[in-house]
């Protein structure tokens, strides 16, 4: 049985996966892979709690200290 790595498996839940991976992750969940079947499910459980965030904007704080510490680190 083929594993595949989380990488892989969120290209094909963003359907951005090369066609090879594609249909052989078909393949696997339909030959009954039950362990790649709870790793999608967790991966589409996390996909849909991050869009559902609310992310705010970060403060005027935070960005001068990270504009100032990239042109130290530039010089």
């Amino acid at each position: 049985m083929e594993t595949f790595k989380e990488e892989d498996l969120l290209l094909y839940l963003y359907q951005e996966s090369p066609k090879a991976t594609t249909q052989a992750i078909h393949t696997a969940l339909e030959e009954g892979n039950y362990a790649l079947e709870e790793q999608l499910k967790t991966l589409r459980r996390s996909i849909a709690q991050l869009s559902a965030l609310q992310l705010k904007r970060p403060s005027i704080f935070s960005l001068t200290a990270v504009k100032n510490y990239s042109k130290k680190v530039v010089d």
